[in-house]
């Protein structure tokens, strides 16, 4: 089934999104200061309740097994509009992301490379981020991904932060699942062009697991995810330009007690 159709069927599925933000929205007071500054920020609050609400219920659909089933799981964005909110969402298995504790520096060096580092930079950071990682104490490893800026001289966060959109911390594998990852993910992983790994994307998205491996690209010895751990992201804007963004990372389980647990949130 194409990309396309299984996001409308996840829609189809989540039809209880019909999110509370313009109620929520409007119990805020308006003489606080004047008319503009008051209807922006009732629209700042809708967009926030917008996409909280868009969070937990995906959060939630995630849960079951149809509905995480159905859902895209490589990043797809689908847009929907709910009470003047237009909300994009995307959700990304982490098995086709890079996992800063288990890849290679190698892997690790590639991906800044291909997210925009020169190859000077991401040597450097590559080296002092696997050795960070071993000497972390209490745990061998990052507990986030933005915890591996932390590790770093200021000049080279902002060039490494660009590969944090294609990392994890959560997959606990050196690979990545060549079915879900983002084109960075699977070009540093599978050591292939940009290019490559983009045509690859692309195909997949209409052809699924149809569609015909990179030939430079060693498929079979790439990792197969779970799918139990997935990183969401959710984008509102209203109509009167309120905005706001969540990302949240999940572990799902057949708990009864606790189907759902929130490894990030941000």
């Amino acid at each position: 089934m194409r990309n396309a159709e299984r996001g409308a069927a996840f829609l189809i599925a989540l039809g209880a999104l019909a999110l509370v933000a313009a109620l929520a929205a409007a119990a805020l007071s308006l003489s606080t200061g004047p008319a503009t500054r008051a209807a922006a920020a009732v629209e700042q609050a809708k967009a926030a309740r917008a996409a909280e609400a868009a969070i937990h219920r995906l959060a939630a659909a995630m849960a079951t097994d149809a509905l995480r089933s159905a859902a895209p799981l490589d990043g797809t964005v689908i847009s929907t509009e709910f009470f003047g909110a237009k909300i994009d969402f995307a959700v990304q298995d982490v098995g086709g992301l890079i996992d800063m504790n288990a890849a290679s520096g190698a892997v690790l060096a590639r991906l800044l490379v291909l997210t925009g580092a020169s190859g000077g930079d991401a040597t450097e950071i590559a080296e002092i981020w696997t050795r960070a990682r071993a000497d972390l104490e209490g745990r061998a490893g990052f507990l986030t991904p933005e915890s591996v800026l932390t590790v770093l001289p200021e000049r080279l966060q902002p060039i490494a932060h660009p590969a944090l959109a294609h990392a994890t911390v959560w997959s606990g594998r050196a690979a990545v699942d060549p079915w879900l990852a983002t084109a960075p993910a699977l070009a540093a992983a599978a050591d292939l062009p940009l290019a490559t790994a983009q045509g690859f994307v692309a195909r997949r998205a209409l052809e699924g697991r149809g569609a015909e491996p990179p030939p430079d690209a060693d498929i079979d010895g790439l990792a197969v995810s779970d799918g139990r751990v997935a990183r969401l992201t959710v984008r509102a804007e209203t109509e009167g330009g309120g905005r706001a963004a969540l990302s949240a990372t999940i572990r799902v389980s057949d708990s009864l007690r606790a189907p759902v647990a929130i490894l990030a949130w941000r």
